[in-house]
Parts: C-alpha cells; structure tokens; sequence
C-alpha cells in the first residue's frame, strides 16, 4: 500500500539548519509509516552543502523568494528575516498543494504529526495552539488596536510556530494582503511581526489544536509555570521559541535532555557551532534563576524591556 504524502514547509537561514535537522529527524523518527514527508524548504540563499544535508532527512523543494517578495517582508531586526517568509507560501506553493503544514525550526517532535495533518479544519483558514505567553488577542503584546478591529476582548491568539494551513482558502480569502494591510496601516509598534498580523486578520478563521502540539519550553513543566496546562506530560510538539536555544547551550526544563539526544544523533553529519558567552549566561539563567527571578523577567517583558 503506498504512503499518503505529508508535506510540511518550513523558512529559514544557514544559522537554523543545524535546528530544522533537529526539527525532521525528530518528526522522522515518530511518524506514522502510512505517511512520507515532503519538505518546502522557503529561504533566502542557503548554501548547497545545507540544503544537501536536510535533504539526506527528508525529501526537499528548495524554494527562493524574489527580490520583490523579500522586499515586501515585514522585518524587524529582533527576528532573521526568514521569520515571516509563512506570508509567502500561499504564493510559492504549488497550486495544487490545498494544505500544508508549516513548522517553525526551532521544535522537538515527540509525537505522531499526522494526527494535525488529519485534523478537520472545517471551513477555517488555519489551525493553531493559543500562546501560552500571549493568550489573547487582547493581552500585552497581542493584537494593536483589536477594539477597532471589532476583535473580542476574549479571542484568543495563537503561536505562528505550528500551523496547518489550507492554502486555497488562504488564496481565496486574500489574506495575504489583508496581512500587509494591517502591518502598513497600524501604528503602534508591532511586536511579534506576521504573528501578529495573521492574529488580526484570522481572529475568528482560526480553529484551536490542542496545547500539547506547541509546548513552549520557557513554560512547559517549569517551576515558574506550574499553574500552566500540564500538556507537557504528553508532548506532541516542544517549541524553543525565545533566546533559550537548546542547540547552542544546554537549557532548563524537561526537554533539554531530549533534545540533545537528537543532537548526538545528527553529530555526524553537523556539528554545533560553540556557544557564546552570551549563550552560556542565558544557559545559567534558565537552568539556575529562572524560577525565582520570573516576575521580574515578566514584568521586563511586558515592558519591552527585554
């Protein structure tokens, strides 16, 4: 009987390859064996040698945006470019392709993706997790200006990070300029780029996956975040969002330990680059301080101090 193909998009640069290697061989590893995986891999001019590697993973299309598509990216010199380059699928994926499901490169898979790939959409454009740092679209840092969108104070916000998209809806509901609509015309400073913009524009087109397929691991099974949804005892997807990057230093947290394990799988064919000094602090903070300086971490972050 052959496989039922899932294709799955990811964006990024040479600085997250050793991660979206990480990212595949986890998801490789626990998939289903009715399913072959197909990568759309969006980038901005990785080297061969990169791309060759991810393809000794999974299946790969490389695929480079134009000189026109680049420029009309939102950036912000927080985020690498490539963080907004979901905006392009829509555009650069086959027309024939009606769904795919985008993974940022910063997870560990620990569960069987095929349940997303299954699940129904209804007559939503996508399907996400809520943000467990910003749930609403109405929270600090949410959507700008959501009264005047006509968004409910309750509606929630999801993380851009995992996404089942249907692209022809997308298409079809032109959501893409509505995106660019919102980022041109909103004023205030826009914190969380596409994320945000999608969140506006797809407040009430969005359909809620369970929190266990995006888990980010500065909450999930922290002392500081105890309170929090106990998803994180059956993880399907730990997302490393945030400065913690647990390919450059050791991390706190239950998914460190995992996530190692996946880099000394993948030693032999790239190694890490040494990490910093300023990656080693972060390591100290998270792993040694965290729990009790989180307060203030959270007030910082509020702020937009940090």
């Amino acid at each position: 009987m052959s496989s039922k193909i899932l294709p799955i998009a990811s964006a990024i640069n040479d600085s997250y390859l050793l991660p979206l290697m990480v990212t595949l061989e986890s998801l490789k590893q626990r998939l289903s064996p009715g399913y072959q995986l197909e990568l759309y891999l969006i980038h901005s001019g990785m080297t061969q040698a990169g791309i060759d590697l991810i393809s000794s993973i999974v299946t790969t299309h490389s695929m480079l945006p134009s000189h026109l598509q680049l420029a009309s990216m939102p950036y912000d010199s927080k985020f690498p470019r490539e963080a907004a380059f979901p905006l392009l699928l829509a555009e650069l994926l086959p027309e024939s392709l009606e769904r795919v499901l985008f993974l940022d490169a910063d997870l560990l898979v620990m569960d069987d993706l095929s349940e997303i790939w299954e699940f129904p959409l209804d007559d939503c454009v996508v399907a996400a997790v809520t943000d467990s740092a910003v749930p609403l679209c109405s929270s600090p840092r949410g959507v700008k200006g959501w009264q005047g969108l006509g968004i409910p104070a309750d509606a929630a916000y999801f993380n851009g990070g995992v996404l089942l998209i249907h692209l022809a809806r997308w298409r079809q509901r032109e959501i893409t300029a509505k995106v660019d609509r919102y980022l041109k015309t909103t004023s205030e400073h826009i914190d969380f780029l596409h994320q945000e913009a999608m969140n506006a524009v797809l407040w009430n087109e969005w359909k809620s996956l369970d929190a266990r397929w995006n888990l980010l691991a500065s909450h999930a099974g922290r002392l500081h975040r105890r309170s929090a949804s106990d998803s994180w005892r059956h993880p399907g997807i730990v997302h490393f969002a945030g400065r913690m990057k647990p390919w450059r230093s050791q991390v706190g947290g239950p998914f460190n330990e995992p996530y190692q394990e996946i880099l000394r799988i993948l030693s032999h064919l790239v190694a890490a680059k040494p990490s910093t000094i300023r990656d080693q602090m972060n390591s100290a903070y998270d792993r040694f301080f965290r729990a009790a300086l989180y307060p203030l971490e959270q007030y910082m972050w509020r702020k937009r101090l940090i």
